[in-house]
């Protein structure tokens, strides 16, 4: 490792020093000047060294402080910053921060930042207990006030300056945050919509599943009261008003079959119609959703989407609900692992763009795979049984079929379907 430059530095005086005092014991002792005089000129020699290795490190240290210098005044630059006084007055300011706020330098000079940013306190800066970080009121973001009257979101990390000066005691960046919230609020509104088509889709899975599980009971309840009937009959005008209550009981029993049926038919519809969209945008588009999801249990939530041949036929919101749910699944499934890790993985191949949600859990063992799909079945303490139904049901609605495996890469469940390519688009 090469030497720092006050070594190199300290070895080169020593070098001059120890010289000159050969050089001065030579001269005073002529009798020595033989065995001092090349000893002068070696340690000469060595000081001439060690000043060339002082110069080279010192060019390259000013070098690197100058990129230094030139990377900082670029942040600097393009971020809103200013300077507050010990009493919360803006001391200095960047163009940036004129710029956020509206206002020219000459009229934001000496005023309070409060005037810019209602209900900010110099108190908190002491009750932070630190002398740097994010600085945040009870909402997460202070609200920023432009020369207009405007307001925005605005989030302000602080940095104290040492020794406390008066003048210049904190310094402030500054980041708008209005894109931020907006995105936000996009995520919230496609969450609430993603939840109502859950929610349509589970009753209409159940109102399916009562359907076919009603049918057989609801059936032979109407051959017992055809075949009363049948008895009533023979016992003449004595059984007529018998064979007349019966008659209004199989009309009821028949009324309820169309009741489901027609439940069925309405909550099992399709939310919209199928549209040319691109797979790794869906799932790009809800990745701070699918990110909260693992957050919320400690699993870390991985996309990798390829954007290439991803077009197909799809209704947006419901591949996106697929998609929620497995997530889902595969993080419950993960949850409480050192490293637990849920991938989405999105592939084009020969028939089709090819989805996998997989997990590092403890997977699904064989003779439960194929149970799992089934409605009213569920493996976790208070489930409906209703969310891998729904998916699979999804799934078949864009021409695929959902299918479980193990995976090769996190030793979890991996469940995957293809979606068939536009056919339109790949053409073009």
């Amino acid at each position: 490792m090469p030497a720092r430059p006050p070594l190199a530095t300290a070895i080169a005086l020593s070098c001059v020093l120890a010289a000159a005092a050969a050089l001065t014991g030579a001269l005073a002792a002529p009798s020595l000047a033989r065995g001092l005089v090349p000893l002068a000129l070696f340690l000469s020699l060595a000081a001439s060294a060690a000043l060339v290795l002082v110069w080279r490190q010192a060019s390259s240290l000013s070098g690197a402080l100058a990129a230094r210098d030139a990377l900082l005044n670029v942040a600097f630059l393009s971020t809103a910053a200013l300077m507050l006084t010990r009493d919360g007055r803006i001391s200095r300011l960047n163009e940036a921060a004129c710029a956020m706020f509206r206002v020219r330098k000459d009229e934001a000079l000496e005023r309070p930042f409060a005037d810019l940013a209602p209900g900010f306190d110099m108190a908190l800066l002491a009750a932070s207990g630190s002398s740097n970080g994010l600085l945040e009121d009870d909402s997460g973001s202070w609200t920023g006030r432009r020369s207009d009257g405007s307001t925005f979101p605005v989030g302000v990390q602080f940095g104290l300056t040492p020794g406390g000066s008066d003048q210049d005691y904190v310094a402030l960046s500054l980041a708008d945050l209005t894109l931020r919230h907006a995105a936000e609020a996009q995520a919230r509104e496609l969450h609430a919509q993603l939840n109502t088509v859950w929610r349509l889709n589970s009753l209409g899975e159940m109102a399916a599943t009562l359907a076919h599980e009603l049918n057989q009971p609801l059936s032979a309840a109407g051959g017992y009261l055809h075949a009363s009937r049948a008895d009533m009959e023979k016992a003449g005008s004595l059984g007529d008003s018998a064979c007349r209550t019966l008659d209004l009981a199989q009309a009821q029993l028949l009324r309820a079959g169309q009741i489901i049926r027609r439940i069925r038919a309405f909550l099992t519809q399709e939310t919209g119609a199928l549209a040319q969209e691109r797979a790794s945008v869906m799932v790009e588009n809800m990745k701070q959703i699918l990110t909260r999801i693992g957050q919320d249990r400690g699993v870390s939530v991985h996309i990798d989407m390829a954007g290439f041949s991803d077009r197909v036929q799809a209704d947006r919101i419901q591949f996106q609900q697929a998609v929620v749910n497995l997530v889902r699944n595969g993080v419950e499934a993960a949850a409480g692992r050192d490293g637990a890790e849920v991938r989405i993985l999105g592939r084009a191949e020969v028939d089709g763009y090819r989805i996998s949600i997989e997990d590092n859990g403890p997977g699904v063992a064989d003779d439960q795979r194929e149970r799992l799909f089934q409605p009213m079945t569920s493996t976790k303490p208070g489930g409906m049984g209703l969310g891998l139904s729904v998916t699979r049901t999804i799934v078949e609605r864009h021409g695929g079929a959902l299918d479980l495996h193990r995976s090769s890469a996190l030793g979890g469940a991996a469940f995957f379907f293809t979606l068939p390519l536009d056919q339109e688009a790949e053409a073009a």
